[in-house]
C-alpha cells in the first residue's frame, strides 16, 4: 500500500470514528430529553442549570444575577460559558428546548477536540496511524467525557482548548519560536474557568525549561498576559460582586481544615485511579521510557497538574458516580495518549524481540501484536467506563441494562438525567402553585428556580454568601478528632454548610422543595410552620399562611393526587 493510500486510509478510518461518535452523542442527548404535558423538554446537569439562570438574567437585561432583582452575588464558576448561553437566550428558542443546542454545542466542542488529539499523536508520532486512531477511540468514548461536555458543563470547550493549547505549545517548541495565539488562548479560557490557570502554568513552565533561545519571549508574553487577565477579571469582579474570588471558592475552600480536604481530594483520587486499575495507570506512564522526549513529558505533565489539582481542591461533590471528576476530566485525553502510544511502544519491543528468533514469520508477529495492542485498549476502556468501579468489566456484558458499564453502552440515560428531569417538573410545578413573589428554597438550585421563575433561597450557600462564608458541618462525623475515610468523604465540596435555622428558620421562604438526605430530623423544628404536600413523588413544604401560595390550586392538586 502506497503512502498516498495509507493517508486515504487513515483519515477515513478518523472519520468513520468520528462519525461514530457523533452518532453516540446524538443517543446521549435524545435520551436527555423527556415530555410533561405532551411537550419535549431538555434539561442540563444541575450545576450548568444554574449557570443557565444567570444566563437568562443577563439575556433579559438584569445583569449577571440569579434572578431578576437578586443580591449581586457570584453563584457560578465560568463567566465566559454564562455569557455563551446567554447568547442563546436571544434567540427565538422556546424555554423547555433552551438547554438542547448547549449540549449540541458541547459535542462539537468535543468533536474538535478529538481531531486535536490526533493531530498531537500523529506529530509525536509519526507514521503509525494505529496509535493515533487508537487514542481518538480511546477519548472518544471514555463515557465522563460525554457525560460532562454532553450535559452543559464547560468541560467540553475546556477539552478543545487545552488540546489546541498542547497542539500549540508542541508545535511552538518543534519550530522554535513564540505563538502568541498560543498564550491569548490560554488566558481567555481562565474566563471560561479560574481553574486554567493549572494547564496555562504547566505549559508555560515546560517552555520556559525547554525553549532555552525564547525563554525571555515565552515569559512575557504568557506572564503578560496571565497577569493581565487575572487581575482585570479580578478587578472586575471585585467592583460588580465586591468579592475579589468567585464565590464558590468561598464555600468550596474555606470552613474545612487544609488537612481534611486534602486528605478527601487523595482518598477521591485513589478511588479514581483504581477504576482504571491501577497497573494501568502505571503503564500509561512508561512512554517515558521508551521515548526520553520533552514533548512526552509535557503530556504527562498536564496529567499530574489535573490530578494534583484535584487533590488540592479535596475532588468533586460527584466522585461517588464513578469516573474522572470535572477536574480531571481535562486532562484524560491526555492520558489516554500516553496510555496508547505506551501500549504501542510494549508491542513493538516485544514484536522486535519475537522476530530474532521467528524471522520467518515476522509479518505475522507484527499483525499479531498489533491486534492484541487493539484488544487491551478496547478493555481498558471498558474498564475504565464502569459505574462506580462496580464487578469486572465483561461480567455483565451479557446484561448491559444492568450490568457495570450500563451507562457507557447508552443502554440507560446518564446517572444525572433522573434528577435534572425531576427538578425540571418540580420547577413547572411551582410555577403552577405559587405567584412570581414566592420565594423557592433547594438544594439543586438549577433546574427548579429556572423552571420555576421565582426567587430562590440556596440551602447549600452557592448563591447565599452568609452560608458559603460558614465552616464546614464537622459536627456531623463520627469522630471529629479522628474521622474515619467515609466521614471525610462525606465531605462533598459545596454540600456541607447548610444552616437550616438560618436558611429555613430566618429566611423563611415560602416553599422548601426539599432538605438534605437524612437530615429530616434536622430540619423538623424549622418546617413546622409549614405544610407538607407530596407532589412529584417526593414531599414539598409550603408556608404555612403564605400569601404567595396559591391555595385553591394546592387544593385541586391535593384532591387529586
Amino acid at each position: 500500500m502506497n503512502g498516498r493510500m495509507r493517508r486515504t486510509t487513515q483519515v477515513f478510518l478518523l472519520a468513520a470514528i468520528l462519525f461514530s461518535y457523533a452518532a453516540y452523542a446524538t443517543v446521549f442527548i435524545q435520551q436527555s430529553l423527556f415530555e410533561v404535558d405532551g411537550q419535549t423538554y431538555s434539561v442540563l446537569f444541575d450545576d450548568a442549570m444554574i449557570s443557565m439562570t444567570y444566563a437568562r438574567s443577563l439575556a433579559n437585561g438584569y445583569g449577571l444575577v440569579w434572578y431578576p432583582g437578586a443580591e449581586r452575588i457570584e453563584g457560578y464558576s465560568n463567566p465566559m460559558w454564562v455569557i455563551f448561553m446567554a447568547s442563546f437566550h436571544l434567540l427565538p428558542i422556546p424555554q423547555r428546548l433552551m438547554s438542547l443546542p448547549i449540549m449540541i454545542a458541547g459535542a462539537v466542542f468535543f468533536i474538535t477536540c478529538l481531531i486535536f488529539i490526533y493531530k498531537i499523536m500523529n506529530r509525536l508520532m509519526p507514521g503509525k496511524p494505529l496509535p493515533a486512531l487508537l487514542t481518538v477511540f480511546l477519548v472518544a468514548f471514555y463515557y465522563p467525557l460525554s457525560n460532562w461536555s454532553l450535559l452543559g458543563t464547560e468541560v467540553s470547550v475546556l477539552l478543545l482548548i487545552m488540546a489546541a493549547g498542547v497542539w500549540l505549545a508542541i508545535k511552538s517548541l518543534d519550530e522554535k519560536r513564540v505563538i502568541p495565539g498560543l498564550y491569548v488562548l490560554l488566558a481567555a479560557s481562565t474566563l471560561i474557568r479560574l481553574d486554567m490557570v493549572v494547564p496555562f502554568l504547566v505549559i508555560l513552565g515546560w517552555l520556559l525549561l525547554f525553549d532555552q533561545h525564547n525563554r525571555w519571549k515565552h515569559f512575557a508574553w504568557g506572564g503578560g498576559l496571565l497577569v493581565l487577565f487575572l487581575g482585570g477579571q479580578t478587578l472586575l469582579r471585585h467592583a460588580y460582586y465586591g468579592e475579589w474570588l468567585p464565590l464558590t471558592y468561598y464555600l468550596k475552600m474555606t470552613g474545612v481544615p487544609l488537612n481534611l480536604r486534602l486528605l478527601r481530594g487523595w482518598y477521591t483520587l485513589v478511588d479514581f485511579i483504581s477504576g482504571l486499575y491501577y497497573l494501568a495507570f502505571l503503564f500509561a506512564f512508561t512512554v517515558l521510557i521508551f521515548k526520553r522526549d520533552r514533548r512526552w513529558l509535557l503530556i504527562a505533565l498536564i496529567v499530574i497538574g489535573q490530578l494534583a489539582y484535584s487533590v488540592f481542591v479535596g475532588g468533586d461533590a460527584w466522585e461517588h458516580r464513578g469516573g474522572a471528576n470535572r477536574f480531571i476530566a481535562p486532562g484524560m485525553p491526555f492520558y489516554w495518549l500516553l496510555f496508547s502510544a505506551s501500549g504501542w511502544h510494549w508491542m513493538d519491543l516485544v514484536v522486535r524481540l519475537l522476530s530474532k528468533w521467528f524471522k520467518q514469520i515476522t509479518g505475522v508477529l507484527a499483525g499479531a501484536g498489533r491486534s492484541v495492542m487493539i484488544l487491551i485498549c478496547v478493555f481498558a476502556l471498558i474498564y475504565a467506563n464502569r459505574y462506580k468501579n462496580e464487578y469486572l468489566p465483561f461480567s455483565g456484558l451479557w446484561n448491559p441494562s444492568e450490568s457495570a458499564v450500563r451507562y457507557a453502552f447508552l443502554t440507560q440515560p446518564s446517572f444525572f438525567v433522573p434528577g435534572s428531569q425531576r427538578y425540571t417538573r418540580d420547577g413547572l410545578i411551582l410555577r403552577e402553585l405559587t405567584t412570581p413573589e414566592a420565594r423557592i428554597a433547594v438544594t439543586a438550585a438549577g433546574g427548579i428556580i429556572y423552571f420555576a421563575e421565582r426567587p430562590g433561597v440556596d440551602l447549600f450557600g452557592k448563591i447565599d454568601r452568609k452560608i458559603a462564608m460558614m465552616p464546614a458541618r464537622l459536627d456531623l462525623m463520627q469522630n471529629v478528632a479522628n474521622p474515619s475515610r467515609e466521614d471525610i468523604l462525606n465531605l462533598r465540596p459545596g454540600h456541607s454548610k447548610w444552616r437550616y435555622e438560618y436558611s429555613i428558620g430566618q429566611l423563611q421562604p415560602d416553599v422548601v422543595v426539599e432538605v438534605f438526605p437524612s437530615t429530616d430530623e434536622e430540619a423538623a423544628p424549622f418546617l413546622s410552620a409549614y405544610t407538607p404536600l407530596v407532589l412529584n413523588n417526593h414531599t414539598i413544604y409550603f408556608k404555612t399562611g403564605s400569601p404567595f401560595v396559591l391555595w385553591d390550586k394546592i387544593s385541586e392538586v391535593n384532591s387529586t393526587e
